[in-house]
């Protein structure tokens, strides 16, 4: 229960006015353009979409992002099982 709740308290996400944005939690920056970040955030792929999105900082130690522009979605992308594993439980 503890690891679940270090878990929460370490990921967490700020948008201000829908135009900046901060971010806990980022493992790395899978891909970036000005419509997309592609991120992953505590083993969980992240895509947020926009309008003229520039990273303004990232930090992969303290696994920080800044980034400014017009966001409109956030979306994670949940891990699927298997479709061999969901046919043979």
């Amino acid at each position: 229960m503890q690891n679940q709740l270090n878990q929460v308290n370490s990921d967490r996400i700020e948008i201000i006015g829908r135009k900046r944005l901060a971010m806990s939690g980022v493992e790395a920056v899978d891909g970036f353009s000005e419509q997309q970040l592609r991120l992953t955030v505590s083993g969980v792929k992240v895509k947020i979409t926009g309008e003229k999105i520039k990273i303004t900082a990232f930090n992969k130690a303290t696994g920080t992002l800044m980034a400014d522009g017009v966001f409109n979605e956030i979306k994670y992308n949940a891990a699927k099982t298997p479709l061999i594993k969901r046919v043979f439980k």
